[in-house]
This record gives structure tokens, sequence and C-alpha cells, in this order.
């Protein structure tokens, strides 16, 4: 079995590289690729444009035009519509082919990761490198942490900077490791500076897309451009074969996905303006006045002598699977692009400039991520930290960090509403929460324990062509029924997440809640992981319930639903309108008594603690004597560790695993028992 498993996955990746590597060039870029300017003076092309779903930059409002990176065949697209275009650069692999081999005062991919190396040791109290995972090319993608004791989860906010995702675009990632050396060597010296890494935790993830920077190119090194790639809102664009279908995108979503950023800016180059979601449709975002007047912050406070801001499907252009659309809608996060510099790559001499204006805004952000609204979410009875959704008012809910309970949610001065909910407990609301300007409101809530089962996170979606007609309110597919639907879309799919697996008990695991009145069909699929693989449970319509044994699965922490297509596209309600998902079989492993009662079936928990340096413990059942095999993989199906492998008595068992040999990263613990299989992530934070 372990043959066939390692097998058919080699066989997997070498045919998804040889597939991609036909299209790429050697520097990085797609054969015969070219950068070509086209005018915006006539909307009705560049609707003609967008249809293409072409690699494209908008470039500035006040020299408006496209920059669109095509290979030959687009670019005869292009002409075929009678669209007027300047080649700019005729063969990109050639025009950056020495590029780093120029003298100049841009770090390189290594020597941004030495001086990360630098940091992490000779600050080590406060600054350390954590690896969220490995490119298509194994280079690092990495991130520095900065915080008084950087070691331990604190209920402080936490606030993001990443740059790179398009590897062209180099200004980025020197902003963030100059602005890491500034933060270490200004602590104790700067009081602002040492106030705020004793009060937050400053993420700085160096290149979300290291080997585009290596080879200087847009894309990753299977010649997908990333900032396309994300999965939620995801579409076919910018080469994308799938939601977060490459590493570099499940490496970052990883890291956003197992924090609560309170703030999230992603630096790209090409224009200048600050770019907030939505990308992918032209309605405002329920955050968005609170994002908008935040975004007025960074661009005051900055060195620029304009810089624009405004909802980024309408100041510069409509893109689907943008991670700041991902990291909002999936998180709650303020969660923005940032364009710092006309020019990719702007001349050596003017890197310290962009840096210094952008200094100040970096400075503000991190402040601001304190202000609004803050709490613990605690068990009533235990006075445990309990992993909870935040919503206050109508806005995208927030998350409480697991391991201490605290939440953190950036609103302007007003007065608010908040409700908390939380699986196995009961919701909790309190009303006539007053913020007052530049500073936090403190509310803790108690929840007492009872409840189902239900929703904890959207991960992942798709409405064919998009819907602007229906409101795209994803967040109303959390928590229990209450007649507020996200409708999927027609043709659409969703991926939600229930936070912990649900077991194959007897009858029927869960329901799917219909919203409206009017049943509609839909498939419905299972897995164990967020990217799949699904295994069909069979269809529903209106409020259905489902089995896993229908698909053989003993467990399942992740539902998705795709709508039939019956209907029309373009209207309210578009395809099913999904509800809730209740869950009536989910045994937190922290409930599961480790005693010599046998168990009814095969089971494989997660593993605490998560994230772990040096050890975790692994539990799983075993309802009958049996040869067991538990191993660890790494992100690239490699096995880095033979945990046990033998005969076990049948009953629960746990099992120390110690990682000083691994890196920090993801990996993935595999446990095989007779027929059952079982996989589940782990990471090692160092």
């Amino acid at each position: 079995m372990k043959k066939l498993f390692t097998l058919i996955f080699i066989i997997f990746i070498l045919i998804y590289f040889s597939a991609n590597a036909q299209v790429m060039g050697d520097g990085g870029w797609r054969v015969g690729e070219k950068q070509v300017r086209i005018s915006t003076d006539n909307p009705a092309q560049i609707n003609q444009l967008y249809m293409l779903k072409l690699n494209m930059d908008y470039s500035g409002l006040l020299d408006d035009h496209i920059t669109a990176y095509v290979t030959p065949d687009e670019l005869k697209r292009i002409e075929e519509l009678g669209i007027p275009y300047t080649v700019e650069i005729n063969d990109l692999n050639t025009y950056y082919k020495d590029f780093w081999l120029l003298p100049d005062a841009y770090h390189t991919y290594q020597q941004i990761i030495d001086l990360a190396d630098s940091l992490a040791g000779a600050f080590p109290s406060i600054c350390k490198k954590v690896i969220c995972g490995y490119s298509v090319q194994n280079r690092q993608c990495a991130a520095l942490k900065i915080s008084d004791n950087v070691d331990i989860d604190e209920p402080e906010p936490e606030v993001m900077f990443d740059c790179g995702i398009h590897g062209d675009e180099i200004g980025g990632p020197e902003n963030i490791i100059r602005f890491a050396r500034d933060l270490c060597l200004q602590y104790e010296v700067d009081p602002t500076i040492t106030n705020l890494i004793d009060t937050r935790e400053i993420w700085l993830y160096l290149m979300d897309n290291p080997d585009g920077r290596y080879n200087m190119s847009r894309y990753n090194a299977n010649g997908v451009d990333l900032n396309r790639d994300w999965c939620y809102m995801w579409d076919a664009w910018g080469g994308s074969p799938g939601p977060c279908s490459q590493i570099e995108s499940k490496n970052l979503r990883s890291c956003m996905y197992d924090n609560q950023f309170v703030v999230h800016t992603s630096y790209h180059s090409g224009t200048e303006i600050i770019s907030y979601p939505w990308s992918y449709r032209p309605n405002a975002s329920p955050d968005q006045s609170q994002i908008h007047q935040l975004a007025g912050i960074y661009s005051s406070v900055s060195g620029y002598p304009s810089l624009p801001y405004g909802q980024g499907y309408n100041v510069m252009y409509p893109i689907n699977g943008s991670t700041k659309d991902g990291n909002y809608g999936m998180m709650g996060s303020v969660s923005w692009s940032i364009e710092i510099s006309n020019s990719k790559q702007p001349p050596p001499n003017q890197i310290m400039q962009y840096y210094t204006w952008n200094y100040p805004s970096m400075i503000a952000m991190i402040e601001y991520s304190g202000y609004g609204l803050e709490g613990i979410v605690t068990d009533a009875a235990s006075d445990e930290p309990v992993a909870a959704e935040v919503f206050v008012n109508n806005y995208y809910p927030t998350y409480t960090d697991p391991t201490v309970g605290d939440y953190h949610k950036y609103v302007l001065p007003g007065t608010y509403s908040i409700t908390v909910i939380a699986n196995g407990y009961q919701s909790q609301t309190i009303n006539n929460v007053v913020v007052i300007v530049n500073s936090s409101t403190v509310i803790d809530f108690q929840l007492q324990q009872g409840g189902s089962h239900y929703v904890y996170r959207f991960s992942a979606s798709q409405i064919p062509n998009n819907n602007y007609a229906d409101e795209g309110l994803t967040c109303a597919a959390i928590g229990p029924p209450d007649s507020i639907n996200y409708s999927i879309g027609k043709n659409g799919w969703c991926v939600l997440d229930m936070q912990l697996p649900i077991t194959n008990g007897a009858g029927a695991d869960f329901t799917v809640f219909e919203g409206d009145t009017s049943s509609e069909g839909y498939y419905c699929y299972a897995g164990q992981t967020i990217d799949g693989p699904w295994v069909s449970l069979g269809t529903g319509n209106g409020t259905t319930q489902f089995d896993l044994q229908t698909g053989g699965l003993a467990e399942a922490q992740f539902i998705k639903i795709v709508d039939d297509g019956d209907g029309i596209a373009n209207q309210a309600d578009a395809g099913f309108d999904l509800d809730a998902i209740e869950a009536y079989s989910v045994v937190p492993v922290e409930l599961v008594s480790f005693t010599a009662e046998i168990p009814e079936q095969f089971a494989l928990f997660q593993n605490y603690p998560n994230p772990f340096n040096p050890s975790t413990t692994i539990k799983f059942a075993l309802p009958e004597k049996a040869n067991v095999e538990l191993a660890v993989y790494n992100s690239l199906g490699e096995k880095v560790a033979d945990v046990f492998s033998g005969a076990m008595d049948e009953g629960y068992h746990e099992i120390e695993f110690r990682a000083e040999s691994l890196s920090s990263g993801i990996y993935f613990y595999r446990l095989e028992s007779q027929k059952f299989v079982s996989v589940k992530k782990m990471i090692i934070l160092k």
C-alpha cells in the first residue's frame, strides 16, 4: 500500500510539472511572452480584455493604461478584437535573463534569507524565523515573527506584511527585510518601536513567490500567477488550474489560516495605489467603512505626495483569486494590496526613498491593529480558551486564537453589538458596546457549554463568471441555521471547514440546511483536508442529511457543496441557498477517554499541541488488534519519519512524536491500519 501511495504521488508530480514545463521559458516567463501597453480610453475594449482573463496590471490613475503579459497566441486574441497595443518588452525571458548579475543595491533571494537568519540569530528574544513551507523549486517560504516573548502565543493583536507574490515586483521584499532590521535594532532604543513589539505580534512574510524572485518572473515555477490562485472566489485566471493549486499559495494560506491577523498588507509594484476588497465584484464589502478609513490613514501618514486608495474592482480592475479578497472573506482581516512604486524595479537609488515613504505607514498599521474591539473568550466552567467566531454588527467575522482565546477587530468609533459563536457552546451576545477614537474596548466572554456543531470557517468558493445580482454573503454559512444564507451560484461550489473531524457514527452524520422555502438540488462531498480529495456522499434537494458511510469515510473535516446547475445564473439567490451544516458525531480529541474501553471504529485524531516544538502527541483508535503504520511526510510527499510500525492491541493509543531533526514547516502524519487510512496536517514552529 505504501509503495502504491508513493508511486501515485510521484506520477502525479511528474505529469503536473511536465505539463506546465512545456509553456515555460528558461527565465521563468512563458515561451515568447511579451509585455504590452494598452490604453484604457475605451471601456468596451477593457471589458473584452477582462473576459479574456489575461495576466494584466492596471498602471496608475494619472497615466491610465493596462500592462498585459501575453504569449503570441494571447496577443493574437487581442488583435482579433481590434484592440490597439504597444509592445514594451518583446521577450521577457531575454529581458530579465541577467538581472541578478547586474551590480545594484537590491538583495537577491538568498541574501534576504541570510539577512533573516542573521536577525533571528542576533535577536532571539524578539525575532524568530518561521518556515511556512517550500516553493516548487525548494526555496523557503519564510516569515519573521517579531514580538517580545516571541516563542509564546500571547493575547496580542497580530499584524501581517507580505510581499513579492509577483516575483518581478522586487521593491516589496526590500521594504520587508529593511523593516525587520530596523524593528530589531530599535527595540529598547525607540520607545514607540519598543511598545509595539511588546504589545503586538508582527509577522513579516519575506517572499510569497521565492522562485519568481529568483527567476525575475511574475509567475511561480509552474507558470501560475499566484495572486489569481487563491481559493476564495477563485476562477480560471492567470494560469491557475484550480483553487490554491500551487504550493506557494498553500504555504501563505496556512500562515493566514493558522493566525488571526487584524491587518494584512501585501506589497506589489507597478503603480502607486492602495487596493482593498472586493476585487472580484463591484459591490462594497460590509467592512468597507473601516477599511477605507484605515487606508486613508496609511496614505496620509506616508511620504507619498499622493497615494490613492479604494476598492480594487473600481480603482484597478476585476480579478478573482486574490489574497486580499481571500484574507478578508475567510479570516475577516483588514486586507489589501499596496502598489508602492510606478516601476516594478525602481532604480537602486530609489530603494530607500520608497522604504522611507512606507515606513511611517507600516508603524501606523501595527499601532492601529490594537484599536477597536478586543477581548478573551473562555469556557465559563474551566476558564480555558475557546476557539470561536466573533461577529460584530453585520461585518465579516473574526476568530479567536484557540491557544489563548483572544480576539481583535478593527472598527470605527461607535456603538456595536458583538455575538460570539463556538461549537459545543451556547452563543452569547453583548449589545451597546462603545468604542472611542484611537483606543480599544475590551469585552470578554465566558461561554456556557451546550449546543451543536456547525460550520466554523468558510474556506473556498467559486461562482462561475461571478454573480453581482446576489450579495455573495459567504459568512452566512457559518454557525447555526438562521434563515440567512449564502447562495453558491449556478454551477458554483463552496468548501466549509467544520473545525474538527466529523466521525462516521450510526445513521446520518450531518445535515445541510437550505436557506429558503424553495428546495434546490446540489451535490455533497467530504474530505479530510481543505483541498480534498473529495469523496461523493450523494445528492441533496433542500435540507438533506448525509452519511459518511456512503463514501466509505471514517471521518471528514471539510464539506464541499456543488450546485446542480439548475436555474438562472445572474439573479439574486442563484444556485443552492446554503444556510448551515450541522454535524452530529464530532468528537474533539480532548474529550476522548483514552481508557481500556474498545472504540467502535478506526480513527486518527488531531495532534496536540499543534503547532508544536519540539514534540507533540498523536492519538488514534483501533477497534481491533491490527498492524499499524504511522509516518510523517513533508509537503512534497516524501517520508521524513517513521513514528511506529508493528502490531497493536485494540483500544485508544497515543504516541509522542519528537521533531528535533526536522525544520519548521507544514507536515502530514499518516496512519494506515487494515483498510483504514487517515492523513492529518501538523505544523512545526521552531
